[in-house]
């Protein structure tokens, strides 16, 4: 008699679209904002600075119901075979991007406050001022987001390699635990 494949678990559903939808979020922020950059007419440049700040909203809020439901779920568990420095890793990683995916946000509004504007929502609303009219602290916080932003793509990246490294080398479950339809290749 054969043995039995190895069984490889999924995260719970809600914690896989929450997941994906975040990266189509951040793919859509990335975008909008540096799409930007090759425009030279204000119209569209504002137009897509606005859309930008809603996604950031759309992904901050996210993250909240995000961390909440993750907290509250039980996750199947893909790294338990793995020496303590790489969970380590892992877990570090993973509140790092939680860390950066509230923080973007927060400093974006604070940013816009901070040269002089509301953030805009839909229906004509807007949120309320974190800070007054500072263009010296706008300018320091516009860097800070920046490179917060550059560093939340350096972590994702991070993110994508360990997974492809887990999937393609160690042939686990870890990349098959966020995509179910990718069975883990065997050894």
């Amino acid at each position: 008699m054969l043995p039995s494949p190895p069984r490889f678990d999924v995260h719970p559903l809600a914690v896989r679209l929450f997941h994906w939808v975040s990266v189509l979020l951040l793919l859509a922020a990335f975008t909008l904002v540096l799409s930007r950059e090759l425009l030279e007419d204000d119209g569209p440049r504002a137009t897509l600075l606005n859309a930008h700040r809603w996604v950031g909203l759309l992904v901050g809020g996210l993250t909240l119901v995000r961390a909440l439901n993750r907290w509250r779920s039980t996750l199947a568990d893909t790294i338990g075979h793995c020496p303590l420095w790489q969970r380590l890793m892992a877990h570090g990683l993973h509140g790092a991007l939680y860390v950066a995916l509230l923080a973007l946000p927060l400093l974006g509004w604070a940013l816009t406050n901070a040269r002089g504007h509301a953030v805009p929502l839909p229906l004509g609303l807007a949120l309320p001022n974190l800070i007054g009219k500072d263009l010296d602290l706008a300018d320091t916080l516009e860097d800070a987001h920046a490179y917060l932003a550059w560093g939340l793509a350096a972590a994702v990246g991070m993110h994508v390699a360990a997974a492809l490294q887990h999937h393609l080398f160690h042939r686990d479950g870890v990349l098959h635990a966020m995509v179910p339809a990718l069975r883990p290749r065997r050894p």
